[in-house]
């Protein structure tokens, strides 16, 4: 609902677009997913037991965003990042 009324906040803007940068990140596992508590399985069979990561195999996260002007490049990030760290990309 909130992006919605963003959205209609600013359904007139013209110029303003062109300060705009659109961005995300995501970090992938290189051993598999992260973070599930809960999955479906079926009642009338044994639940299933997943093993915990031990040793743990790494993540890899990207950054990439687009605005008026084009796309940037695929950034690699190594780190957490704060606003100032955004702005170096």
């Amino acid at each position: 609902m909130a992006r919605v009324e963003w959205a209609r906040k600013h359904i007139k803007w013209d110029k303003e677009w062109q300060t705009v940068v659109f961005s995300d990140e995501k970090k992938f596992n290189l051993d598999g997913p992260d973070g599930y508590k809960y999955y479906w399985h079926d009642l009338r069979k044994e639940k299933l037991i997943f093993s915990r990561r031990v040793h743990g195999g790494g993540t890899l996260k990207v950054w990439a965003g687009f605005g008026w002007n084009g796309k940037t490049n695929i950034a690699i990030i190594d780190d957490t990042m704060d606003a100032s760290d955004y702005q170096k990309l």
